[in-house]
């Protein structure tokens, strides 16, 4: 659906357990047209998405763009590509685990670039936390963000770590009330329609989670599964994996501030 002048998104199923939300499809029209992620390697997903697309003819598809090298989000882009020739575009740092996927960037970008999709700028913001190679696209002009997974439209995101980084993301997140966001088209869920408010919102939880973990490994909890245990009382079992990232993301980003020591498994508050 078109959710805003020449700015559409395309639905894309659920592949397995990820939560509540699949991932977000955008795409960018001027006179051409660019995909904002692709979602999953899944032959019904993406024939939707050229089905889509070939519904907007003679509009052609010109580029790819990827906010980050996720299967959820990449996975479907080396067959659009091959559909419709259209060139994929994703950070500099993304490359080796791009080709990690069989997925090669016809074009890389760094902060502060601008695209221009026929007409449309579309600039970069590199934003780490994430992962490291996180990046956003912006309209100036409309006050548009994409923002993948740094901001999504429900609860908040994974920091993959050992590649995604507490500090460098709240500082993605402070690099981001500097523009004059009106609407962010997040990774996966609703629209945000508040974005100073939820992003805020971000920094907060993140600086209120890291005080809950100094708080509980004061109490005597000092190893990563007994955090967890604490922070995540009724978690899903298929969520264990992601709440240990978010821990020890936090853990990482104490240890460098010199607030905790560890010894082997074992954290300890300075």
């Amino acid at each position: 659906m078109e959710i805003e002048p020449g700015i559409h998104l395309i639905p894309v199923a659920a592949s397995g357990f990820m939560g509540l939300y699949a991932p977000n499809v955008y795409l960018v029209a001027g006179r051409e047209a660019a995909l904002i992620d692709s979602g999953y390697f899944d032959r019904e997903a993406t024939g939707a998405t050229l089905k889509y697309i070939e519904g907007l003819a003679p509009l052609r598809l010109s580029h790819i763009l990827l906010t980050h090298p996720h299967p959820d989000h990449i996975g479907g882009c080396h067959s659009i590509r091959e559909a419709t020739g259209a060139q994929i575009v994703a950070h500099y740092l993304s490359v080796s685990r791009l080709e990690s996927y069989q997925v090669a960037a016809d074009i890389t970008v760094n902060d502060g670039d601008i695209l221009d999709i026929g007409g449309v700028p579309l600039e970069v913001i590199h934003t780490p936390g994430h992962t490291s190679d996180s990046i956003c696209f912006y309209i100036r002009e409309s006050g548009i963000l994409f923002s993948g997974d740094v901001i999504v439209g429900f609860g908040t995101p994974v920091i993959d770590a050992p590649d995604g980084d507490i500090a460098q993301y709240i500082g993605s997140l402070r690099k981001l009330l500097n523009f004059p966001v009106r609407l962010i088209c997040p990774g996966h869920g609703p629209l945000v329609r508040e974005p100073e408010r939820k992003i805020r919102e971000l920094i907060a939880h993140r600086l209120e989670r890291e005080q809950q973990v100094l708080s509980y490994l004061m109490q005597g909890k000092r190893s990563v599964a007994d955090l967890i245990a604490g922070i995540y009382p009724e978690l899903d079992q298929r969520l264990v994996d992601l709440a240990r990232k978010q821990v020890q993301a936090h853990l990482d980003k104490l240890a460098r501030e010199g607030k905790v020591t560890t010894t082997g498994e074992y954290y300890s508050v300075v």
